[in-house]
């Protein structure tokens, strides 16, 4: 019996985990405690993720409070796949979600655009700040240009933000795809051309 019952709770457990996550928001869980969200599968460069982290922990640390949430795919919506493409209304659905443990500044950035919320206090000068900005469409440019955002955000309220920069991401990436791909030609090339010189020489 305590075999039975045991085995019908770890089923019951098992059930329960996929649907706890089908029902939740990822943004809301992470923004909960941390400062950004980031996709969880997308491509997004080293530089282009630390470039976010650190200014967001910079605005916050010069009193410019602010979370992020960047929403490159459906998949990072959670149930709330119905305002893909709609950012503002996802940012006032995230941040009533963080309502309860966090009430100031939050930006959302998605290939369609950019959202902001901030509970009860009007945001036109935020809206017309965002307005001027030009989203990225890919998970890394959309990082990149949510970045430009938070500092283009604080700067308007007169906060000017450090720049954290490893050198152009773009560059960096072109150059590793580059080497890479040079590489591949060496080993696939080199040998194939001795073998055709000994085949000459027969």
């Amino acid at each position: 019996m305590r075999r039975a019952a045991l085995f019908a709770a770890l089923a019951v457990g098992l059930l329960a985990v996929p649907a706890a996550q089908a029902n939740g928001d990822p943004a809301s869980d992470v923004l909960i405690t941390q400062q950004v969200f980031l996709p969880f599968e997308a491509p997004i460069s080293k530089s282009a993720s630390d470039g976010l982290t650190k200014t967001v922990a910079a605005a916050n640390k010069r009193g410019f409070r602010i979370r992020v949430a960047v929403i490159a795919f459906t998949g990072d919506l959670g149930t709330a796949i119905s305002l893909w493409r709609h950012p503002q209304d996802y940012a006032k659905f995230l941040g009533s979600e963080l309502a309860f443990a966090y009430s100031k500044r939050l930006l959302v950035a998605m290939p369609a655009g950019f959202g902001f919320y901030r509970g009860k206090k009007p945001t036109a000068k935020e809206q017309r700040v965002l307005a001027k900005l030009q989203p990225g469409k890919t998970p890394t440019a959309l990082t990149e240009s949510t970045t430009q955002a938070v500092r283009a955000l604080a700067a308007e309220q007169g906060i000017v933000l450090p720049t954290f920069s490893s050198g152009s991401t773009a560059w960096r990436d072109r150059a590793i795809i580059a080497a890479a791909v040079l590489l591949a030609l060496v080993v696939l090339f080199v040998p194939a051309r001795r073998v055709r010189g000994r085949g000459g020489e027969r």
